[in-house]
């Protein structure tokens, strides 16, 4: 940038006229990486009576000593500008079935700040809400967190051990999973909510040294930390930390067991209107109706044979066979 001054009276006339005419020269670290040193001088160069005279450089102190190189830089520091992302990764809910151990729900951690940061990773059940058109209506149990140590989208318990992440570079993404045992007493189409939460550390400190704003004015040889977080996804602006939520879906067997009697003949009135006197045959149905969405395996039925009555093999069967 450069401005042509044709006369020059005084000193406080110079400085009048640069503030008027918006000569302050202003840098934008835009994407910059924290720490950058930027360095800047000003060389001011003007004549007396028609005669060039050697130029002035700036400092950040003031200098009247003309020549190159008898200024000096007015530097800064770039400061951290800390944000992230925490995005769900497959869109949906995560089926499981009642009892079922390590269902896994799936994220992604995206470091959008310019320094590499840590992070403490949460799991949280929630309480209400709706998800995927589900409410929730119960919590996971044993809820737990892991990093994805080679990041092939695969929760693998011997590989994913971490907890939080270390260290992750700027305008990188790693998934993080969590990991979540179902109630036995969940039943089919029930919904569980669950939340990761990632909060800025320390990067080295494996998430134990959460980060915190500067307070006060700049300090232009330091790099500060300013919090630069939004609001998507119902997040809290600038308080270095980042969630979203998932859902586990229950898909069970549902059975209905039905029980019924009749009445298939006694000693006197024979198949004709029989009645339930000593003597008579009696004909209990089961009948077992799943309307859930998983298959029921291994069913076995068992109904024992009721006092003062005896289990008359072979006598009648009203069907193909007895079951």
């Amino acid at each position: 940038m450069s401005l042509d001054i044709k006369h020059l009276a005084r000193a406080a006339t110079l400085l009048f006229g640069l503030a008027a005419l918006g000569v302050s020269q202003q840098a934008l670290a835009v994407g910059t990486a924290a720490n950058t040193s930027i360095n800047n001088r000003a060389t001011v160069n003007f004549a007396v009576n028609g005669v060039a005279q050697a130029p002035i450089e700036s400092s950040p102190t003031g200098n009247s000593v003309p020549g190159v190189n008898n200024g000096a830089n007015t530097t800064f520091v770039v400061d951290n500008r800390i944000d992230l992302t925490v995005t769900e990764l497959s869109g949906n809910a995560t089926g499981t079935t009642p009892g079922q151990p390590n269902g896994v729900t799936a994220f992604t951690v995206t470091n959008t700040s310019n320094a590499p940061q840590g992070y403490q990773l949460s799991p949280t059940n929630l309480t209400g809400g709706s998800l995927f058109s589900a409410t929730d209506v119960f919590d996971m149990s044993n809820l737990r967190v892991f990093v994805d140590a080679n990041n092939n989208g695969t929760y693998e318990p011997a590989t994913d051990t971490a907890t939080n992440i270390n260290t992750l570079a700027p305008d990188t993404g790693v998934v993080v999973f969590l990991v979540a045992d179902t109630p036995i007493t969940a039943t089919n189409g029930q919904a569980a909510n669950v939340r990761l939460t990632a909060r800025t550390a320390a990067p080295g400190s494996n998430g134990a040294t959460l980060m915190t704003q500067t307070a006060g004015a700049e300090t232009p040889g330091t790099v500060d930390v300013v919090f630069g977080d939004g609001t998507a996804g119902g997040n809290v602006a600038r308080d270095g930390q980042g969630f979203a939520d998932d859902q586990y879906i229950v898909s069970s067997a549902t059975l209905t067991v039905s029980k019924a009697r009749t009445v298939v003949s006694d000693p006197f009135n024979g198949t004709s209107n029989p009645k339930s006197i000593p003597g008579a045959v009696l004909e209990y149905a089961v009948t077992v109706v799943n309307a859930g969405g998983t298959a029921a395996t291994g069913v076995v039925i068992t109904d024992p044979v009721p006092a003062n009555t005896t289990f008359a093999n072979g006598t009648y069967n009203a069907g193909a066979s007895n079951v």
